[in-house]
């Protein structure tokens, strides 16, 4: 159950209401080098891509951080 109706989502999807949005996500990933999941994007800027171990994550946040502090 994914807390929406049987109906309204066969509605939703024969029809273009969230197309523009779905294509305006897609062209965000494709400039960001996103051709697979999972992807995170942290701070906007940092792609962490593919299934990465924490060790991968909590260099990416020391790395921001440290950015941060100057």
């Amino acid at each position: 159950d994914a807390g929406l109706e049987a109906a309204r989502a066969r509605e939703i999807l024969a029809s273009d209401e969230y197309a523009a949005d779905v294509r305006e996500a897609e062209q965000f990933f494709i400039r960001n080098g996103i051709n697979g999941v999972p992807a995170i994007i942290i701070d906007q800027k940092h792609l962490i891509s593919g299934g990465q171990p924490v060790e991968v994550f909590e260099r990416a946040l020391r790395d921001i951080a440290a950015a941060r502090q100057g």
